[in-house]
């Protein structure tokens, strides 16, 4: 995951913020700052686990070509999260489980789709094409592929 330059430019200004001695790196501590003035909320755990994975000096602390790689890996850790939680949330709604077992009916999908929501997609030929078991019941990874058609 790239990093825009806006966002490159806001990790500077935030990285510079709570760089208070300005000795050019940041610890455990100001990493939490920096993430939460950003939006995110990181556990303890996390914090570690980011350091870790980019302190290539082995300094307890980052700099800012590090802190950049633990920004993309937060954002891309924070996406996949949302991405995930939202299609489980939609497949609990159409009739499956949350943790991820059960199906959803055919009929139950096509009614949403058609009946609904108004929208005039085919959605039996979708449906035909993901069922790859030929069930009639869509499982939730051929919800996920449903969802990202």
């Amino acid at each position: 995951m790239v990093l825009t330059q806006e966002e490159i430019d806001g990790c500077r200004e935030a990285f510079l913020a709570f760089d208070k001695d300005r000795s050019g790196t940041i610890d455990v501590w100001e990493l939490r700052q920096v993430l939460e003035a950003m939006g995110q909320v990181p556990t303890e755990e996390e914090l570690f686990q980011m350091i870790s994975e980019v302190d290539d000096n082995m300094s307890g602390s980052i700099d800012f070509g590090e802190f950049l790689k633990v920004v993309e890996s937060q954002k891309r850790r924070a996406e996949n999260f949302d991405d995930e939680n939202d299609m489980i949330d939609a497949f609990v709604a159409c009739g499956g489980k949350a943790d991820k077992t059960g199906h959803v009916k055919r009929e139950t999908l096509v009614k949403i789709i058609k009946k609904d929501f108004g929208l005039r997609i085919d959605i039996e030929e979708l449906i035909n094409k993901i069922d790859t078991d030929g069930s009639g019941e869509i499982e939730f990874e051929e919800f996920k592929i449903l969802l990202s058609s």
